[in-house]
């Protein structure tokens, strides 16, 4: 629990809601994105409490999800001019390659993996790397970057590091209190 609220801290130091009085900083663009990392680490604990008994591996899961996915948006997404991407072979192969193989279907690979290898808890706080990159990206294109969130960077690697070690603490408990009800 200390690990993610020290992540979750972290974030709030990048994100700096306080700072919405003088317009540099939406708030209502900080709750959508506290939003939407509360909705994705939720998701961790969902799945990794539904979809265990499927066993399938974190490729048959990426590629069922991108899949249903694409036909949901073929169902509700207004399709006109679609075609015109096809006319550029360049333009088109960008779109399925880099867009869906390497970034939708990468994410979600990658997601299933971490899911499987380290768990729900853990595997969620990759969730907390996403506005560091964001936020160098930002550097890197001009924006200002304050001693905050500078530190943040720090913090969010140190929430990470304290799921980890939970996690490594709780195998370890359950492995000892295994050994002890097996022993007479």
């Amino acid at each position: 629990m200390a690990g993610v609220l020290v992540g979750f801290a972290s974030i709030v130091l990048i994100a700096r809601p306080w700072e919405s009085a003088d317009r540099t900083i939406a708030i209502i663009g900080v709750f959508w994105m506290l939003g939407a990392t509360t909705i994705l680490g939720v998701s961790y604990v969902y799945v990794r409490r539904f979809l265990p008994p499927f066993n399938l591996p974190p490729l048959a899961l990426a590629t069922w999800q991108t899949g249903l996915a694409l036909l949901v948006l073929l169902a509700v997404t207004d399709r006109t001019g679609i075609s015109d991407i096809l006319q550029n072979w360049h333009a088109a192969t960008g779109v399925a390659v880099g867009l869906g193989v390497l970034g939708t279907g990468m994410a979600f690979l990658i997601y299933y993996y971490l899911l499987q290898e380290l768990g729900a808890v853990a595997a969620s706080g990759a969730t907390y790397i996403t506005p560091n990159v964001a936020l160098l990206i930002g550097w890197a294109a001009g924006e200002i970057v304050g001693v905050l969130e500078i530190a943040a960077i720090p913090l969010v690697l140190t929430s990470i590091a304290m799921l980890q070690i939970g996690r490594q603490r709780a195998l370890k408990q359950a492995e000892q209190a295994a050994e002890a009800t097996a022993k007479p």
